[in-house]
Parts: C-alpha cells; structure tokens; sequence
C-alpha cells in the first residue's frame, strides 16, 4: 500500500460524506491494522460492543458533526473526542491530544464509514472487488479485560495474537441488574433507561423472522412472514431451564446498520416495547446508578417527543426509525412501523453484572449474522473485500 491512502467516507444520511487520507506505516506493505476496541467508552459512546478506527490525517471538513466532549472539554491521550453527524448518528472521527506538534497524528477515522478509494476529482474510484486487496485489517483486540466476558473478542480470531481475556477481569462499575431490572445508559446518561424480565405482555407483539433466523434474501416470504406467529424474541433460561426468561440478541452487517453506527459489526437484543421503561433526564442526573428509577416512564416514542427530548430520531427508511443520543451519539433503538410492539435495543449500552454480553438477560444467536450478505454493499474494492472478511470472520466464529 502506497504511503498515503485518499479513501471516500459516509454518515447514512450523507451530511459528513467527504474524503480523507489514510495514514500508513513506510515500513509495512499490505493492508493497514487497526485495533478493535471493546472498552466501556467505546461501547456507551457507540452503541455497539466494540469499535475500530484507522488512522488519517487531519479532516478537511467538520460541518454538520457533533463533538463529544464539547469543544470546552480538552481532549487527551486516554479521553479523546468523538465526532458524530448530528443528523443520524453516525461516529465518523475521534481525536486524541498527543503532545505539541503532533496533531495530523491524532485524528482517526471510523472503519465503517469508508466505502472505497477516491479517484479523479475526489469521486469513488471503481474498482473489481476481486482485483484489490483488503484495504485494512483486524491487527489487535484491545481492552478486552473491561468487558469481564470478553464481548465479542471470542468470536472474532485474528492472525496475530491478540490481547488475552481472563474471565473475571472487572475494569469498570456497573449498574447491575441484582434487583430484576437491567439498567442501560449511553456514556453521557442523557439515555437512561431499564429492561425488566420477560412476562405476559412480552408475548402481544406480532413480528416476522428476523434475518438471523430465516434469511430475508434467500428465503420465501410466507416463511419470513412468520404465519405461525411464534415469538421468537423470547428464549430459555438455559438448556436445563425451559422457562422464557431472557431475549434474543444477535450481530448485524447490514449497509445502513454500517452508516448509521459507523462501524461494521452493530449489536441488536430484540426486547418488546412494554419492557422498556425510561428515566427522565432530571432524574437521572439527580440519582445515583443504582436508582430505583421510580419516575420511569413506559417506552412510548411520542410521549418522549412531547414531555422532554433523550433521544434524536433519523428515519433511514420510510417508516423505519433510528434513535441515538444527541449529546454523545450513542445508538439507542432501531424500530419500524410494521411492528411497534418489539424494538432492537443496541447492547453496548447494557450494564449486567456478569459482563458486557448479559448473557442472564440475552440468548445469542451463532447461526449466522443478520444480512450477512450485504456485508460489502455501498463498498468497492478492498474496503468491500475488507467489510466481506469482516463478517466472514465473525460468522465463523459465532459457529464455532
């Protein structure tokens, strides 16, 4: 790979679509490593269960991006600032302060954001998939130990060694789930909110498959219609406990799932409406992390709008609604019209007391990842052979 790299990039909505230049090693030849994080800040500032980042040189533009911290926040080597489009939510940047003189070494660009090379006049370059070699790769998992389950580090292998998860390792406090409730908040607490266990209501919603189950593209739709109306949503206890205790969870390599979070891996639990409560943002700035959340509220999207404002809403498509925080850009819900009664929750902002999976309250699916297939869409060249491996890489591991 050449030493600088001009690659095209892209928020869902496209507000912060623009190019930049990949920084790279001299030294090195092939496909640019970088790391994959699963730290708490990654998680409650993304959404997701973890993050990576390629190093850039300075953006040419910031318009139409939210930063977190704000600009009267100084940024350090271990606190960096995150920029987030604030029309969808989409992370495109973090810089971390370095030192004096090193600020075209600070700035790094969100994996999932990059759709391919820019050519002639700043265009995306068209390139044979085939015919190009990945433009980056997984080099490291980093902080890993702050997750005390390892997150999703088990199920991505990497060729080099990566950084070793002892279970147990705790790096962070928690809000715990020791009295029924599992509490959830972005990094910034503007979203707070709580899941309660599974009971009777949990079985109104209607819904048809998800794409973890029966596979929308390759599949007939009366089976994706889900005609015998199970409730898929809902899962035992374990292998020995039939009882529907917990929800099912599951990855996603969807395109607009990829530019809405600005990475390719999202985390999805599927949790109906009606065992979401949330907690007003005086509340919970007042209260401590083990509150009672006596003022919550039950999940209902227009009541939110109309009594005070946690979240920001992008329809990405007509009738499909994603919500993130404001303040910090964290994912939050994605939900759709067609069926109001069960939401995708984003797990990275889940706090159970065993570690960032809650595998007490989720049931993962290892099948296959949602949209799989769409993995390289709206990519060309190696960044599409890049997302490809991905989530080859994943499904392989979930498998396993």
């Amino acid at each position: 790979m050449s030493r600088n790299v001009k690659v095209v990039i892209s928020c869902l909505c496209g507000a912060a679509k623009q190019t930049v230049v990949l920084r790279t090693n001299e030294s090195t030849s092939g496909p640019l490593g970088v790391d994959l994080c699963h730290c708490y800040d990654c998680r409650h500032s993304s959404g997701l269960l973890c993050v990576s980042y390629a190093p850039t040189q300075v953006p040419r533009s910031l318009d139409n991006l939210v930063a977190y911290p704000d600009e009267s926040a100084q940024p350090s080597a271990t606190t960096p600032r995150r920029y987030f489009c604030g029309v969808c939510g989409c992370h495109m940047f973090r810089y971390s302060a370095v030192g004096d003189g090193e600020i075209d070494k600070s700035w790094e660009v969100a994996t999932g954001t990059i759709i391919g090379r820019a050519g002639v006049d700043d265009e995306l370059a068209q390139v044979d998939d085939g015919k190009e070699e990945p433009l980056l790769r997984y080099a490291r998992h980093v902080n890993a130990d702050s997750t005390n389950d390892g997150g999703l580090s088990p199920f991505i292998k990497l060729i080099e060694g990566t950084e070793p998860f002892e279970e147990g390792w705790i790096n962070e406090s928690r809000g715990g789930d020791s009295k029924g409730i599992l509490e959830a908040h972005c990094h910034c607490k503007t979203v707070r909110f709580y899941i309660t266990r599974p009971d009777a209501s949990s079985r109104l919603p209607r819904s048809g498959f998800s794409d973890l189950i029966v596979p929308g593209a390759t599949s007939p739709r009366e089976a994706v219609d889900n005609p015998r109306d199970e409730k898929w949503w809902l899962r035992p206890q374990s292998q020995d406990n039939p009882d529907l205790t917990r929800y099912m969870a599951g990855t996603c390599a969807c395109q607009s799932c990829q530019l809405a979070a600005g990475f390719e891996i999202q985390t999805w639990a599927f949790v109906p409406r009606s065992n979401i409560f949330f907690q007003p943002p005086a509340a919970a700035a007042s209260s401590s992390s083990s509150s009672s959340f006596s003022d919550a509220l039950p999940l209902d999207f227009p009541t939110l709008r109309q009594t005070y404002s946690p979240l920001r809403t992008y329809e990405s498509s007509p009738g499909v609604f994603r919500e993130f925080c404001p303040r910090c850009g964290a994912s939050v819900f994605w939900h759709d019209r067609w069926r109001p009664g069960l939401i995708d929750v984003s797990v990275g902002l889940l706090t159970a007391d065993e570690g960032a999976r809650a595998e007490s309250w989720l049931d993962w699916w290892r099948g296959r990842v949602s949209f799989q297939e769409d993995a390289g869409n709206g990519r060309v060249g190696g960044v599409a052979r890049w997302g490809k491996d991905v989530v080859e890489t994943l499904a392989e591991g979930l498998r396993g």
